[in-house]
């Protein structure tokens, strides 16, 4: 069942995103990037990492989700964070938010581009939550879009280029981040299709082969 008051939320934060120019990005080799659609997938991840998970406060989690990257803007986005616990805080005064739900979830936003906190067991599990989903969008099957789509903005002159980008990108090295059990799997299942597609597409170009090294 869709929920209301998350779709309010939501129609705000576009419009928001819209009016300070945070919609795309300001990357010209990821102009298929959607600030908003990132956000949509964000509390997608938060409804299903919370599935069947008890003490959680999953309208917390699910609020600061919706609102974590509102603050991006036509400039300055190192600081967004900053910006998006400032835009939440006008909006939950404007809509007369209770002070202790409006604080906390300004906590969230506020620290969330903090991905190192997940190093730390006592960040409590809402924020817990919220960098795991944060992370988990753009990994995998759409890590791999990402990196052919950037490679076709700047021009590749072969498939092996976009192969060597994947290698250093969505199939690079790194070890798990996450914290929570369902996280850790869904992490290693990103990371397994970023591994399997790599190696049919280096065998497909036939990486390595001697003959390619001809002068």
């Amino acid at each position: 069942m869709v929920n209301e008051k998350y779709m309010e939320y939501l129609a705000y934060v576009k419009e928001y995103l819209i009016q300070n120019g945070g919609i795309v990005s300001l990357n010209p080799r990821h102009p298929f990037r959607c600030r908003f659609q990132h956000t949509i997938r964000v509390l997608h991840w938060c409804f299903r990492l919370t599935e069947g998970m008890e003490r959680v406060n999953q309208d917390l989690l699910c609020t600061a989700a919706i609102f974590h990257d509102i603050g991006y803007a036509d400039h300055d986005n190192d600081h967004h964070a900053v910006r998006s616990g400032r835009a939440f805080h006008e909006y939950a005064i404007s809509h007369q938010m209770g002070d202790e739900f409006r604080e906390q979830v300004e906590r969230l936003i506020y620290a969330h581009s903090n991905k190192y906190l997940l190093q730390n067991k006592n960040i409590g599990m809402e924020l817990t939550l919220l960098l795991e989903a944060d992370l988990l969008d753009e990994e995998g099957a759409m890590g791999i879009v990402w990196d052919c789509m950037a490679m076709g903005n700047v021009h590749a002159k072969s498939y092996a280029a976009a192969y060597y980008h994947i290698m250093e990108s969505s199939n690079k090295v790194e070890p798990n981040p996450m914290v929570t059990e369902k996280a850790r799997m869904f992490w290693e299942k990103k990371k397994r299709i970023a591994a399997e597609f790599a190696d049919i597409l280096a065998e497909d170009l036939m990486i390595g082969s001697p003959y390619f090294e001809i002068p």
